[in-house]
C-alpha cells in the first residue's frame, strides 16, 4: 500500500468519525438529495465458511448492529423494492442489503437475523453450484493455497503453464494475476487440477459451502429477493462478449426456471470498473434484468444508472461510522467538489 493510499484511508477515517460522532450525519441526510445506499456482503460468519477469511463474512451481532441502525434512520428494503420506491415521490432515503454468491449462512444464519428484525433482503447466486454442484475457481484456489501456501502454489502453477507465473508472494498477490494476467481457460484448468491433486473434492466443498435448491426456494419463499450473479462467476470483462452474454443468460434462465418466477436483478462478479464494460451492462439489459449493481461505492439517486449501480461492501472489516457516512451523502458531498478518498 503506498504513502498515497494510506494518506487518503487516514482522512477518510478522520472525516467518517468526525461526520458520525458529532451528529453531522443527520443534518447531511436532510439536507442531501434523496439516495439508495445498497451494502453488499457475502457470508455471516459461521464455523462452516471460516476458510473464506475476513474480507468475505461479518459477524452476525456486527451485521445486526448496522442494520438495526439503518431500519432506524432509513427504509431498509430488498433491491428491486428500493429501486421501485426510490422511483416514486418520497424524502426518506433507503438501503437495501444484499449478498453475493449464494452461501449456505445465508440460510442458516442471514435469514434468522433478518426474520428476528422484520426485514428482508437480496441475494445474488452465482446458477453452477446450484445445477451442477460446481464451484468457481476461487474456492479450489483458496483451499489448494490453504494446504500448499502460495509459494508452492505458484511454483506448480508455473511448471504446469509453462512459464513463471508473475505474482508476489502472497496469496492475495497470487490471487490477483490469476484473475488478471492468465488465459481464463488455462488458469480453470490448471487451479482445478491443482485442486484435485491435493485431494480436493469439489462437490463436497460446494456441499459445505453454497446453498442448494431446497434453501434458495426457502428463503424464496420467506420474501428474500433471490438476483443472478452469472452461472461461471467469470470476469465478464475477460470474456468474449458473446460467451459473457450467454453467462449472464444463462443464470437468468436456471434460476427462473428453479423458481418458477422472474429475476430482475443482476450482480456483475467482481464488480469493479474494470471488471464489467458497456457491451456487459448491455447484455444484463438484453438478458431481462431491471438492474446491475458493481462493488464501486458509493450511493445511488437521480439520475439513477440503472446498470451500473454502486455498492459499499461489508465484511470484519467494515465499521459503522463509514457506512453512516455514506448514507447520508456525506461522501457524496465531497465527490461534488472532487475529492474522492477511494471506495468504501
Amino acid at each position: 500500500m503506498d504513502i498515497r493510499h494510506q494518506l487518503k484511508q487516514a482522512l477518510r477515517e478522520i472525516y467518517a468519525r468526525l461526520v458520525f460522532h458529532s451528529g453531522a450525519h443527520r443534518l447531511l441526510d436532510r439536507w442531501m438529495p434523496r439516495r439508495l445506499l445498497v451494502l453488499a456482503g457475502h457470508c455471516v460468519a459461521t464455523p462452516g465458511n471460516a476458510e473464506l477469511g475476513p474480507d468475505m463474512r461479518i459477524e452476525t451481532a456486527e451485521l445486526e448492529r448496522m442494520l438495526t441502525w439503518f431500519a432506524r434512520r432509513y427504509e431498509v428494503l430488498p433491491l428491486a423494492r428500493a429501486l421501485e420506491r426510490l422511483e416514486q415521490p418520497g424524502r426518506r432515503s433507503l438501503v437495501a442489503l444484499t449478498m453475493d454468491d449464494g452461501y449456505k449462512d445465508n440460510r442458516s444464519a442471514l435469514l434468522p437475523l433478518l426474520q428476528r428484525l422484520q426485514l428482508s433482503a437480496t441475494l445474488y447466486l452465482e446458477s453452477a453450484p446450484l445445477e451442477e454442484r460446481r464451484l468457481n475457481w476461487t474456492h479450489k484456489f483458496s483451499w489448494t493455497v490453504g494446504r500448499i501456501g502460495p509459494a508452492r502454489f505458484a511454483e506448480l502453477y508455473g511448471d504446469r503453464a509453462g512459464k513463471k507465473l508473475a505474482a508476489g508472494p502472497s496469496a492475495y498477490q497470487l490471487k490477483r494475476a490469476l484473475k488478471y494476467e492468465v488465459p481464463v481457460e488455462e488458469r480453470t484448468r490448471i487451479v482445478g487440477e491443482l485442486f484435485r491433486e491435493q485431494g480436493g473434492d469439489e462437490r463436497a466443498l460446494c456441499e459445505q459451502l453454497y446453498l442448494d435448491w431446497d434453501e434458495v426456494r426457502e428463503l424464496d419463499r420467506a420474501g428474500i429477493e433471490i438476483g443472478a450473479h452469472t452461472h461461471s462467476h467469470d470476469i465478464l470483462s475477460r470474456l468474449e462478449p458473446a460467451q459473457a452474454a450467454r453467462d449472464i443468460e444463462r443464470s437468468k434462465e436456471v434460476l427462473e426456471r428453479g423458481l418458477g418466477h422472474p429475476v430482475q436483478s443482476f450482480a456483475y462478479p467482481f464488480g469493479r470498473r474494470w471488471d464489467y464494460t458497456a457491451a456487459t451492462q448491455e447484455a444484463a439489459r438484453a438478458a431481462g434484468f431491471a438492474s446491475a449493481t458493481t462493488t464501486v461505492g458509493g450511493t445511488n439517486g437521480a439520475p439513477l444508472e440503472r446498470f451500473g449501480m454502486r455498492r459499499v461492501m461489508i465484511s470484519e472489516r467494515t465499521r459503522l461510522h463509514r457506512l453512516a457516512t455514506e448514507a447520508c451523502g456525506g461522501f457524496d458531498l465531497l465527490r461534488r467538489f472532487g475529492i474522492e478518498f477511494g471506495d468504501s
